[in-house]
């Protein structure tokens, strides 16, 4: 690699929700610039540690591990150190191959080595915060950047004397490119995933036995997580109950996914918030509970307190109450209608460019 070629490195991950915008922006910054070298940063227990190389990626995976939600003793060995052991095998490694030019934190913990090591090496940091409410790494390390790029404008308030950015998330062109129409049967589509399959599988189906024994005529396509069990225990339900529904355990296309419906049901993670608000389909979240900083219903209520999605509460999710808000929704074209026009007006349809605009000034020498 040639010295002088511009060297953007993305530190971070855990979950789809960091690893997916990581590669997002690192996509963007090849297209924008042929020549920029791209490497990441991440944990061997995350889900990059298998992404990431399937891509191809350059990644240098640690050894790391959360300090939340752990004992006294785990925080100590993490801070004491597996950070230190990890910021030195990072330094190492830039010596090595090739110092960044610049070095974007996406969260996580692998996101707080990255830019540790980057303020030592005197590397230019840049965060980037996809939640309404940033996270822990990157409220604390917030003060060494240079700016936080936001996918929220809430998570503003959370970040004094910080110079913030609103750029939105960046919805990938496949997706972005839906536009979403009305259906007839209108179809839900439910969005499990990993820390949404349990209650959904166990609630949705029946809310829809509900709803066709009451006379009412609409198609299902719910993706239940990985487990052979659970999908053939959701199919068999939606069969019962007399419900044309497609189960999968996971969906590879998920363009497709979000034409063929009229209404979601998901958690809200910032990218599916994003991707939601994006393609203008009216939503129904239910937060995960126990989400990190409660971000899940900062996320959620950015939509919802304009009427572009109705929030629902997982305690609050028995069947009766699901079965009342999808009969309100889903079987209701009006209201249809009004969400999408409200979603419309709360996308954000250039956060490739505004993020791209932040990074332009130091990966093309005017702020070196």
């Amino acid at each position: 690699m040639n010295m002088s070629t511009p060297h953007l490195c993305i530190a971070g991950g855990g979950t789809g929700g960091h690893v997916m915008p990581a590669l997002a922006l690192a996509d963007a910054a090849r297209e924008k610039w042929n020549a920029l070298h791209v490497s990441f940063i991440g944990a061997e227990r995350g889900l990059e540690a298998k992404l990431l190389p399937e891509r191809g990626e350059e990644v240098l995976l640690l050894s790391m591990h959360a300090v939340q939600g752990v004992s006294i003793w785990h925080k100590l060995r993490v801070i004491l150190w597996e950070i230190p052991c990890a910021v030195q095998r990072i330094r190492k490694s830039w010596h090595i191959h090739q110092r960044p030019t610049l070095l974007v934190g996406v969260g996580g913990y692998a996101s707080a080595t990255g830019v540790l090591a980057a303020i030592i090496s005197r590397v230019p940091v840049i965060l980037y915060e996809q939640n309404a409410v940033p996270g822990m790494v990157n409220r604390t390390l917030a003060r060494f950047a240079k700016c936080v790029m936001l996918g929220f404008s809430e998570a503003e308030k959370h970040l004094k004397n910080t110079t913030s950015i609103y750029t939105g998330n960046i919805v990938r062109d496949a997706i972005a490119n839906i536009h979403w129409q009305t259906h007839t049967p209108p179809c839900l589509l439910v969005l499990g995933g990993s820390q949404g399959a349990r209650i959904f599988n166990e609630s949705i189906p029946k809310a829809c036995e509900k709803l066709k024994l009451q006379g009412h005529n609409f198609t299902v396509i719910h993706i239940c997580g990985n487990d052979e069990k659970q999908q053939a225990s959701v199919q068999q339900m939606y069969q019962h109950a007399d419900v044309n529904a497609q189960v999968m355990s996971f969906c590879s296309d998920m363009p497709s996914f979000y034409a063929q419906g009229s209404l979601l049901i998901a958690r809200s993670g910032a990218m599916t918030v994003s991707e939601a608000s994006m393609v203008g389909i009216p939503s129904i979240f239910v937060p995960l509970p126990h989400a990190a900083d409660n971000h899940q219903t900062h996320n959620a209520y950015s939509l919802s307190q304009h009427g572009a999605a109705i929030m629902l509460q997982q305690k609050d999710m028995d069947i009766d109450t699901l079965t009342h808000v999808l009969s309100d929704t889903l079987l209701n074209q009006h209201q249809l209608e009004r969400m999408h026009q409200a979603c419309l007006k709360q996308r954000i349809t250039h956060a490739k460019a505004r993020q791209l605009e932040v990074l332009t000034p130091w990966l093309q020498g005017e702020a070196l």
